[in-house]
This record gives C-alpha cells, structure tokens and sequence, in this order.
C-alpha cells in the first residue's frame, strides 16, 4: 500500500510524510508540548528531532507492511506540518482499527482535526477495507471526544481502565465509526 495523499483543498493537504520532513514534524510537536503532552506521554520535552526522523521512517516502513498508516495535515500557504493523524493496531482478522489525531497549538479551533479524521477514516472504509474504527480519548479529554463526536463516531460509553498514562490505568470514552456513519 504506497498511498501518500489523503486529502488536500486550497488550505490543506493530508499525506504521508517522509524523513526529509522530520524538522517540520519536530517543529510541530516542539510547538505543542503542553497541549499534546496532556494526553500523550510520547509528547515532552525532551522529545528529540532524532525522535522525529525515527516516527516519520518507522511510519513508512509500517505503512509498506500495511500494519499501520500515518499521515500529517500541511497547512498549503505556509507548508507547516500542522497535525498528524493515523490509523494503526490493525487487526486484520475482524477488519478494524484504532484513529488517533493531534493538532499543532495555534491551529485547533478550526475543525482541522475533524477533517483529519474523516480523511482517515474514509481512507481505511475503502483502501483498507476495514469494517470498524475506533477512537478512545481519555476522560477528561474533551477536545479529542468533541472531534470523534463532530466526525460522526458513535459513543460507546466510558470504558473503565482503557488507556495507560504514565503507568498509570485511565478510563476512556470508546467511539467506534462503521462504513455506514459516512
């Protein structure tokens, strides 16, 4: 599967990045430490451009295997990297997935991830051929279940011990989007 463009508008294009791109990809995480970083534990500040140059190279190589698709949104005018967005924990047997999204600080607001997720999901409907995606957000992560929601996933309910952060069990909302919710 050599897909590289997902998406694109006058505004936006959603690809696959590549290794070339890593300083691009690093400015983006370096710019949203604190907002990301509630949420993800990969997201510190001691997250490296090195760090950046072995995602954007472990994402091609997945991405040939099939086992996993990442793509990041491009701002066209300016050719920041200004979010990622992902399909990955494939599990081929029962044809679904996991979506998972982030937005560069300075760009939320503006339904970029909203558009990310539906790119994404149409992309794995019909190149992929999966049948279910699912999107878990930790509780408290209110922005991450307004997109889920906003891209038409359906709540599942809250999911008790569903994630790990920091060591630590956190309950989770679990959406799942089936071809029929396009």
């Amino acid at each position: 599967m050599m897909t590289r463009q997902i998406y694109q508008d006058e505004e936006i294009e959603i690809r696959a990045a590549n290794e070339l791109e890593a300083v691009l990809h690093f400015a983006a995480v370096q710019a949203s430490v604190k907002e990301i970083g509630a949420w993800e534990t990969w997201c510190t500040e001691k997250y490296t451009l090195e760090d950046s140059r072995k995602y954007l190279t472990d994402s091609e190589q997945k991405r040939h295997r099939g086992a996993e698709f990442n793509f990041c949104l491009f701002d066209r005018a300016s050719g920041e990297l200004i979010g990622s967005v992902g399909i990955n924990r494939i599990v081929q047997e029962y044809k679904f997935a996991n979506v998972g999204y982030w937005i560069r600080t300075g760009y939320t607001g503006r339904s970029l991830a909203t558009l990310a997720v539906r790119a994404a999901v149409r992309f794995a409907f019909t190149e992929l051929e999966l049948t279910r995606l699912e999107i878990v957000a930790m509780e408290s992560n209110v922005r991450s279940r307004r997109v889920a929601e906003k891209a038409g996933a359906t709540s599942e309910g809250l999911h008790r011990n569903r994630l790990y952060y920091h060591g630590q069990p956190r309950d989770a909302w679990v959406y799942s989007l089936i071809p029929g919710d396009l």
